[in-house]
């Protein structure tokens, strides 16, 4: 017998709302209780919520095999009936979550999940850039210190106190306090959002990456006239861009932000906090208008006056961070043009995929949350869709009917 057999379809849809979009499984049990007053067990929340998940996952999947058999020729176009936006952005990072099963040699149970935004953009382009000049959002030090630690869980050791994280706390809770977009003086403004669909996964890199083009394309984005790609430096991320992404015209582009907290932690590295940031000022100066190779020149001087990491160093020593710096601007500089990409009109910071791993976590994590692995992947499926503007829930459950054993269709009596 099904666990939501003898509940309406209208009751379906509440329960499994609350069951995804509030921080616990008890607490929506508990709101349907004073909100509806309906007496819905604990436990049948859970189920319920979990089995209309891995229906919406099924559907997905289903997609998936639908993109990857269309001919090549196809995927650079909008399907019918979908505007394409004027401008395209694609962004994907990590989150974390626990499951219950630990595997062999493991020393916890946390475990990573993938998540993608999926933007729809407005933007103007111009014939140069448009904010040469570095915003001031930039050249704060206490919160550029702030935001390195959060991202990077790293930083030298400076002569400031340390700025406390977020009351109660833990690495695994904490998420970049990103600053806004970047707004200069001139009039200029960077690209607007005007739709955001979110995927997430515990599928493995390869899987997210159909996964991500599937749902792009079904957006239409592929046949955008601008298409950009945002992500930080990992490696798993610009396989997916180079396989599903590239060619198609999506411009790879490193997250400002991932860049500034490297460059931030590698100019404070052994230096007195007022010497250091002056160097930051220089160098983050040079990332904001193109001249990366400038700062990997002054990097390479430093680590030859400091000399190369030795074993026992650790992961804040001087030593460390200048080399860890200088491999990543050495590895990533044809993804820093970014006086080009505000020409173009593009995006270059990661924020909203940062502030949408966040609202992930609401749900999804927490040191007293253990998943199952179907249930983790149902969960996160539907805090997917419930933050996606194109609100395939509605399709969802419009369709549903149509799939219960039972349900019979009939064709129109010809006349």
């Amino acid at each position: 017998m099904a666990v939501d057999e003898d509940l309406s379809p209208a009751l379906i849809q509440k329960v499994t709302y609350l069951g995804a979009k509030l921080p616990s499984f008890r607490d929506a049990h508990e709101a349907l209780g004073v909100l509806l007053r309906a007496q819905i067990g604990l436990k049948r929340v859970e189920r319920t919520t979990e089995r209309i998940g891995g229906e919406r996952v099924a559907e997905r999947e289903s997609q998936i095999v639908a993109w990857s058999r269309l001919p090549l020729v196809e995927r650079d176009r909008a399907p019918g009936g979908v505007k394409p936006p004027e401008v395209a952005a694609v962004l994907a990072d990590g989150g974390r979550m626990q499951l219950c099963d630990r595997k062999e040699g493991a020393t916890s149970h946390w475990h990573e999940y993938k998540a993608g935004v999926l933007h729809g953009l407005s933007s103007e382009t111009h014939a140069s850039d448009p904010c040469p000049t570095v915003p001031d959002v930039y050249l704060q030090r206490e919160r550029i210190d702030k935001i390195t630690r959060e991202i990077t869980q790293v930083a030298a050791v400076v002569e400031t106190p340390s700025i406390p994280s977020s009351e109660g706390s833990s690495p695994e809770d904490v998420r970049p306090v990103v600053p806004p977009e970047e707004v200069a003086s001139g009039g200029y403004e960077p690209p607007q959002v005007i739709d955001r669909d979110v995927v997430a996964s515990r599928c493995d890199s390869r899987c997210f990456g159909k996964h991500l083009a599937a749902q792009a394309w079904c957006l239409g984005l592929f046949a955008a006239q601008r298409k950009a790609w945002i992500s930080d430096g990992q490696n798993w991320l610009w396989t997916e861009w180079e396989k599903y992404f590239k060619p198609f015209g999506f411009v790879p582009i490193l997250d400002f932000i991932h860049a500034l907290t490297h460059v931030y932690a590698a100019a404070m590295a052994g230096r007195p906090v007022a010497v250091g940031w002056q160097v930051y000022v220089r160098w983050i100066t040079w990332i904001w208008q193109g001249q990366v190779l400038q700062v990997i020149s002054e990097l390479a001087a430093r680590q030859q006056e400091l000399g190369a990491p030795q074993d026992d160093d650790g992961e804040t020593s001087p030593r460390r961070l200048v080399a860890d710096t200088l491999t990543y601007l050495q590895n990533q500089k044809q993804r820093m043009n970014y006086p080009e990409y505000r020409r173009q009109g593009l995006p270059i910071t990661s924020a909203h995929m940062e502030s949408t791993v966040k609202q992930l976590n609401r749900r999804i994590k927490g040191s007293e949350k253990y998943w199952s692995e179907r249930g983790g992947e149902a969960v996160l499926q539907l805090a997917a869709d419930q933050l996606s503007t194109s609100q395939p829930l509605d399709e969802f459950w419009r369709k549903r009917p149509q799939r219960q054993p039972g349900y019979r269709t009939y064709a129109r009596s010809k006349t």
